[in-house]
């Protein structure tokens, strides 16, 4: 039964490696246990934040793409015991507020509830302002992790027919 299905995986993986643009890359980090398909080579960056309970260290890696677009995945690890499975929407809920409040925008449309390897919940959302959407977003909780994968940018490269957009937020994966 395992022999059709590790037979398929290669050709699952080269599918999907057909829809990266050219000139992407695959960009795997052990320490952040994730990879992603992002234009170019990302650079990273540490800040920490201040929070109610404490400071926290948020790790980025950003890829600048076409349109003045940025691809941008950070994550942020909080303390075991404050991860606690009933409060997982009230978090995501809060990532989602905390983006929109920062990029000074608006939400546009509703917030949809996704999940990550059909496992671990998140929330997608578009943020505009002055009427044009500058970031989609896709927000992950992954145990006592926070994800947040997203596009940041104008008008354009949200545009139906650039495709951009949505290979990165799909090629969005873990590791181990």
């Amino acid at each position: 039964m395992i022999g059709p299905v590790v037979l398929t995986l290669p050709l699952i993986l080269g599918a999907a490696q057909d829809n990266v643009p050219p000139n992407w890359k695959l960009h795997e980090t052990p320490e952040g246990r994730f990879a992603v398909a992002m234009p170019g080579t990302p650079v990273k960056k540490e800040q920490q934040v201040k929070t109610a309970k404490g400071e926290l260290r948020v790790t980025i890696w950003i890829a600048e793409g076409r349109l003045d677009s940025s691809f941008v995945v950070s994550y942020t690890d909080y303390a075991k015991a404050d991860a606690k499975p009933e409060d997982e929407d009230k978090r995501l809920e809060q990532a989602c507020k905390g983006a929109i409040e920062k990029s000074r925008g608006k939400l546009r449309g509703e917030a949809r509830s996704i999940k990550l390897d059909g496992k671990h919940p998140g929330r997608e959302i578009m943020i505009e302002k002055d009427g044009e959407v500058i970031a989609r977003m896709r927000i992950y909780l992954v145990e006592n992790r926070l994800f947040q994968v997203m596009v940041l940018g104008g008008g354009p490269v949200f545009a139906s027919k650039e495709k951009d957009v949505g290979v990165f937020l799909d090629s969005f994966r873990l590791i181990k």
